[in-house]
């Protein structure tokens, strides 16, 4: 026993740890895997959807606040992580208020392009003076109106770092004849991402940009593949048949169609969902929690369009069911590992913030999402 105590004495003079004299410290939680889910269905979405637009009618739009209100809690009370689901706080009122603000700058715009169109110019100066902080306002107020297990999103993007993200590098990728379109789209992702916090933890990524480029070139080759084969197409198979109406005209067309379909429809869905795949995989919340995306481009892009396409044979009743069909399949895509107990999120209050910026986006139709 003596040599161990004398051992003992020896790394402790020398400055050696001792394992027996180091600080105890709680043993970390094990990390769970979660794999978000969507437990809404179509019927009852659809009970909501139509009640929304029968009062949205009966009351000429005012109802429109409420019923984005009603949507959104229920997509995002649905919408479950483990046993705890997302809730979604904001006011109706405060939602029309900025749709009515809205409504009025897109009226005034109206009545100078009638009036004096001389001076549409200063309209378009405006409203790209003010992009930074519609693209602000709008994700501050998304943010600061989401909240999981009690804990508040936030958002702390500001309008210089909105301008030099949506503005600043898109004019560098025009300049660059896009080739800088990668720096561009990973600029508006740590924007977004950085910025955002989820109580006290702050999000943060490293998206790798020569992944961002294979993206980018994959799509181009799938225009110019597309672009080739229409091309070829019409060539070959309308040479002698293009007045005659006959089968193979009818075969131009339609390969022609996918071939436009392809790069209208598709090409944006396979760079969303490779991209989204890509900023998920590569962002951390805090020190203990991992994301993970596998989005495939093929099935969404499926989605999207067999969605579409029944939404407009059936005059807009299945949207209902499109929509919740789209809101599952993401769920099912994204997973969070990381300790079981969020307790370590101390929530911090949050003002509600302004829903004009994100009633203008609205108007214009116009995502800041990933």
């Amino acid at each position: 026993m003596a040599w161990r105590f004398y051992g003992r004495l020896y790394r402790i003079e020398a400055g050696k740890p001792d394992m027996d004299t180091r600080p105890l410290t709680a043993p970390q939680a094990p990390a769970v895997r979660n794999t978000l889910r969507f437990e809404g269905s179509a019927g009852e979405y659809f009970k909501i959807w139509i009640v929304n637009i029968a009062l949205t009618i009966v009351t000429l739009g005012i109802f429109s606040a409420w019923a984005k209100v009603r949507s959104k809690r229920y997509f995002y009370g649905n919408t479950y992580i483990g046993t705890h689901a997302f809730d979604y706080h904001a006011a109706p009122l405060r939602i029309l208020l900025g749709r009515a603000i809205a409504f009025g700058f897109l009226l005034a715009y109206s009545l100078t392009a009638a009036i004096s169109p001389r001076l549409i110019g200063f309209w378009y100066l405006l409203f790209l003076a003010a992009l930074p902080w519609l693209i602000k306002s709008s994700l501050r107020f998304a943010a600061r109106n989401t909240s999981y297990c009690n804990v508040r999103f936030d958002f702390h993007g500001t309008y210089w770092g909105a301008l030099t993200a949506f503005v600043f590098w898109q004019l560098i990728a025009t300049v660059t004849l896009f080739t800088t379109l990668p720096f561009a789209h990973r600029a508006r992702d740590y924007y977004n991402i950085y910025n955002h916090s989820f109580g006290q933890a702050s999000f943060k990524a490293d998206i790798p940009v020569g992944k961002l480029y294979k993206i980018y070139l994959a799509a181009l080759a799938m225009i110019a593949g597309a672009l080739i084969v229409a091309a070829l197409s019409y060539g070959l198979l309308t040479g002698t048949k293009a007045g005659s109406g006959g089968p193979l005209w009818a075969l131009t067309v339609a390969i022609t169609s996918l071939a436009g379909m392809v790069v209208v429809l598709g090409i944006p869905v396979f760079i969303g969902a490779r991209t989204f795949n890509l900023a998920v995989n590569s962002t951390r919340l805090g020190d203990g929690y991992i994301f993970e995306s596998n989005v495939s481009a093929g099935r969404l892009t499926w989605i999207v369009l067999s969605n579409f396409l029944l939404t407009v044979a059936t005059l807009g009743l299945l949207y209902p069911w499109a929509r919740v069909r789209r809101a599952r399949y993401m769920a099912n895509c994204i997973s969070v590992t990381g300790p079981e107990d969020i307790g370590i999120f101390q929530s911090m209050p949050v003002l509600a913030g302004s829903a004009v910026g994100e009633e203008v986006a609205s108007f214009f139709d116009i995502d800041f999402g990933l």
